[in-house]
């Protein structure tokens, strides 16, 4: 159970960088349609795949271009002429956004991150099945419990995801869409938590700072990462306005300035719980070490985006590495133990 929970931690986690790929490229729109793409189970390669051809066979749901529209066919049939089958209403065009490009690449990005979004269900539906078995014979439900909670927002995910591409990336809810990771992510790290509960002492270490500096260096990096992501939303705004990259930074509204101040205050208050830890013992000085060098790195590669005009290369690499520190500090919590008089 624990190598299940871990790889379906690790193919979350790879979810969220091709997600971050896919903002990195502009390849949110890649399959205007969900869950197919185009209406296709595997996506087309070339722009011949979705013009209309004379004497083509096209399946119920297939989607073309066609006069910058996107169509659809309602039945199956073998088109021979296009307008005179629109008019028939063999032809619709597609009402849930008016979003009509085809670019290979971005169809490509698309499709891979939403196939690792579909493998993640593997894992959850075993560790569902293995954890209620589990928990007949043990009768100790908390690990089913929390397998309940990572398929509710793997569902939820999938779900958001559909809405996402239907809205033709409307505003928010793609940061909205990260936090349902994010909450998918912790519930994975609970049920890593209670298959350890009574084999992990070591790991409980007494903290020698208030349980609440650690709630909030969580909630004020939750914070930064939810302002990160609508930093990004306006990034997305200046790219497809064409300006420079290298004038990006100084073409940000002026609330951004409050992410890039924000990330001292984070450092800060992170510092509290880990500086006074840096020279513990046991398994607790492994996730100190690893904390601390997710919030170095997550420092220098904010760095790096001002100084060096938002690097596409370091844009998944920020993000994972806030999704990281936010998991470590839940992990912590998790773990913590109040020092006895």
């Amino acid at each position: 159970m624990r190598r299940l929970t871990r790889v379906a931690m690790v193919m979350t986690f790879l979810v969220v960088l091709a997600g971050s790929v896919v903002r990195m490229t502009g390849s949110g729109m890649g399959c205007p349609d969900w869950p197919k793409c185009f209406g296709l189970m595997i996506p087309p390669t070339e722009a011949s795949e979705v013009t209309w051809q004379s004497g083509a066979s096209y399946d119920s749901g297939r989607m073309l271009l066609q006069n910058d529209t996107l169509w659809v066919a309602q039945d199956d049939l073998v088109s021979q002429d296009f307008e005179a089958e629109r008019s028939q209403g063999k032809w619709l065009a597609y009402d849930k956004h008016d979003y009509a490009i085809f670019n290979p690449l971005h169809t490509w990005v698309e499709f891979i991150n939403r196939l690792l979004g579909a493998l993640t269900g593997i894992p959850a539906l075993l560790l569902l099945a293995w954890t209620f078995w589990r928990g007949i014979r043990t009768r100790h439900w908390r690990p089913f419990a929390w397998a309940v909670v990572h398929l509710f927002w793997l569902g939820l995910v999938a779900w958001l995801g559909k809405k996402v591409v239907d809205g033709n990336l409307i505003p928010f809810s793609i940061t909205i869409h990260m936090l349902g990771a994010m909450a998918i992510l912790v519930s994975l790290a609970g049920l890593l938590n209670t298959i350890w509960e009574g084999q992990t002492g070591h790991l409980r270490a007494v903290l020698p700072r208030g349980k609440w500096i650690i709630a909030v260096a969580l909630v004020l990096t939750l914070g930064q990462l939810v302002l990160g992501t609508q930093v990004r939303e306006q990034v997305d705004i200046l790219n497809h306005a064409e300006v420079l990259r290298s004038d990006w930074i100084g073409a940000l509204p002026d609330w951004w300035k409050v992410h890039r101040s924000g990330s001292w205050l984070v450092l800060a208050v992170q510092l509290l719980w880990l500086m006074p830890l840096r020279s513990a013992e046991g398994g607790i000085r492994s996730v100190v070490r690893l904390a601390s060098s997710l919030l170095a790195a997550q420092i220098l590669t904010g760095v790096l985006f001002v100084n060096m005009g938002m690097p596409a290369w370091a844009q998944p690499i920020h993000l994972l590495l806030a999704v990281g520190l936010v998991l470590t500090n839940v992990w912590v919590l998790m773990h913590y133990r109040v020092r006895r008089a």
